[in-house]
């Protein structure tokens, strides 16, 4: 009986002991939650988001620091974050756009002032009977040139056509006519009456002085500019593109996207609410299902037109490169030998000045002559010197700038590098240590922190259906008519590509038009990171090289919609086997520990043994 006495006033004992221990324990994690909830308070007053104890737990979060009106302050901060962290990853390609275009259009522009008054100096040197006379027309040539290409997206312009640069190049050559024809009868103190100026400028298609250079200065000159115009437009382009794109994306007023603004709340800022303060960035697979589940109906529709516009920015790029080539697009080139073909143009005139003189006069009749003396004309009238075996005399033996090599080779390989851009996109902001984990434990998982045990889906429409975090939108039908707007911006830059740089296009650029293709563009994000990120609990995630292109991923992911089981060589994501590792959060808990339910149950039995 005493031993039973004795048992008995242990196991009281013990449980006192329990209980007031649990007792504890709560007060304890009362007093943890208030002074989490201060500590978020204050990571969230950084943001102008106040959080205080709140008697009613949002209905998103379910946390004890956060209501329905904070959760919803929360939610556009969610949005607001993950903009900026597209911003800050489509920055750098934005910049690499942006930096070239100025690049090469002041190289262009540098190019046209050089050739500029290198041909000013040549009628200064050697046709100095038409120099004063000359400059305007040269000047207007010139202007034309550099307008050709001038992009700004700050003013309106008028649009230009390969044409507008041919009737240049023919104004230029017209308003020469004249002056080299008064230069050539050596008439000094008397100039051409304005009538019959005006019928020597319309005999110049039936005379033509100058032969067949001005048709081929005009060809190359809008050939090339035309090149250069449509890359300095592509540059632009591209980066309106992903300017927009970032806007679609972030865009907090679209119904369709409530369930990704959902999604982007629970990964980012539900673990404050819950008065997390360690390990509260998402794991990289549960990060990876968001943003892919979010971002996927864009991947689909600006992949494949991004990587086709990719293919026609760098063969425009090469062409420019390359000397000689057939479609003559490198301006670099071009400008620099004008001064030398309007020379030769006129050396082409002096050959046949005699016959020239019999055509004018059987169309116009012979000279008319102002009755003013023209004091331009009197100062500058001299003989011009005779050429040397018919060679325009060299002007000036100033070299022109030279082409940007290392700014145009470092774009090529940087450019390359975004082919699937889009695709990569969810890869490369879950690499972002700022925005999720590398890895997959001791992460927040949208429950717990612990490990992300869930089914990392694939990149691709048909493998949204199996995201556990966020299901796409099933009107697939109806695309945005600004994303439409952007494919068709891509897709023009290609095929505009093509068409500018003719047979230099190769064969195999050729088959691709940015509508079709494998589109899955392993190659890396632009800025040089890590190759592979971590993807579900049980190993590695998605490699950046280890997509599957075109038509080998879509047999991969086709589903049988009918029943909605997966095809003949196609596989269901499943879960893991193994069980999640779940952490402990808030100090201790307010459950009896497994130890004292064993040492509880030990007395228990040794008191029996007495009895």
């Amino acid at each position: 009986m005493r031993v039973i006495i004795i048992c008995t006033t242990i196991i009281l004992v013990f449980l006192c002991v329990v209980f007031g221990k649990n007792v504890d324990n709560i007060r304890y994690k009362r007093t943890i939650e208030e002074s989490s909830c201060t500590h978020v308070g204050q990571f969230l007053n950084l943001k102008n988001i106040t959080v205080t104890m709140v008697s009613t737990k949002g209905s998103k979060c379910g946390g004890q620091c956060c209501d329905d009106k904070t959760e919803t302050l929360l939610r556009k901060q969610g949005q607001k974050d993950f903009a900026d962290l597209l911003r800050h990853n489509s920055r750098s390609l934005q910049g690499l756009l942006t930096s070239t275009a100025t690049t090469l259009q002041n190289h262009v522009f540098e190019l046209a002032r050089q050739s500029e008054n290198k041909t000013l100096l040549l009628f200064q040197q050697v046709y100095r009977g038409m120099a004063s006379l000359s400059r305007a027309p040269i000047t207007q040539l010139y202007k034309d040139i550099r307008n050709y290409i001038w992009i700004n997206t700050t003013e309106p312009k008028a649009v230009f056509n390969p044409e507008d640069i041919i009737n240049s190049v023919n104004d230029f050559f017209t308003e020469l006519f004249p002056l080299a024809y008064h230069h050539s009868a050596d008439i000094s103190g008397k100039d051409f009456t304005p009538r019959y100026k005006e019928c020597v400028k319309k005999s110049m298609e039936s005379v033509s002085p100058f032969a067949e250079i001005p048709k081929q200065i005009g060809s190359a000159l809008s050939k090339s500019l035309e090149a250069t115009r449509l890359l300095l437009q592509a540059f632009r382009i591209g980066s309106e593109v992903l300017n927009t794109t970032d806007t679609l994306l972030i865009d907090e007023h679209g119904g369709e996207n409530s369930e990704c603004h959902d999604a982007l709340l629970k990964m980012t800022y539900c673990p404050r609410c819950l008065g997390l303060l360690k390990h509260t960035k998402p794991c990289s697979g549960y990060c990876l299902n968001v943003l892919r589940g979010c971002i996927t109906k864009y991947v689909a529709e600006l992949d494949l037109p991004w990587n086709g516009f990719v293919e026609g920015v760098e063969s425009l790029v090469n062409a420019m490169k390359r000397s000689g080539t057939d479609a003559d697009v490198n301006v670099n080139a071009v400008i620099k030998n004008l001064d030398n073909k309007i020379s030769t143009a006129i050396m082409k005139y002096m050959e046949k000045g005699k016959d020239i003189d019999v055509k004018v006069r059987k169309i116009c009749g012979s000279a008319e002559f102002s009755s003013k003396e023209n004091p331009l004309l009197a100062e500058t009238s001299t003989a011009a010197p005779t050429p040397m075996n018919g060679k325009p005399r060299s002007t000036n033996p100033t070299n022109f700038s030279p082409l940007p090599e290392n700014e145009l080779s470092h774009f090529l390989s940087a450019i390359a590098k975004t082919k699937g851009f889009y695709l990569n996109l969810a890869n490369t902001l879950c690499q972002d240590p700022s925005f999720a984990e590398r890895k997959d434990q001791q992460c927040w998982n949208g429950e717990r922190i612990a490990e992300y045990t869930k089914t990392v889906v694939e990149v691709g429409f048909d493998n949204q259906k199996y995201n556990p975090e966020v299901k796409p939108n099933t009107n697939t039908q109806n695309i945005d008519p600004r994303v439409a707007n952007l494919v068709d911006k891509l897709r023009r830059v290609h095929h505009m590509a093509i068409s500018s740089v003719g047979p230099n296009y190769s064969e195999s650029d050729m088959q691709r038009d940015g509508t079709e293709g494998s589109g899955s563009g392993a190659g890396p994000d632009i800025e040089d990171e890590e190759d592979e990120v971590r993807g579900s609990g049980s190993g590695d995630g998605p490699s950046t090289n280890d997509y599957i292109e075109g038509e080998q991923r879509n047999n991969l992911n086709n589903v049988n919609i009918n029943n909605n089981q997966p095809t003949a060589g196609s596989k269901p994501p499943t879960t893991h086997d193994q069980p999640p590792i779940v952490h402990v959060v808030g100090g201790n808990g307010s459950r009896n520990s497994p130890t004292s339910l064993v040492i509880l149950v030990i007395i228990s039995w040794k008191c029996r043994l007495f009895m």
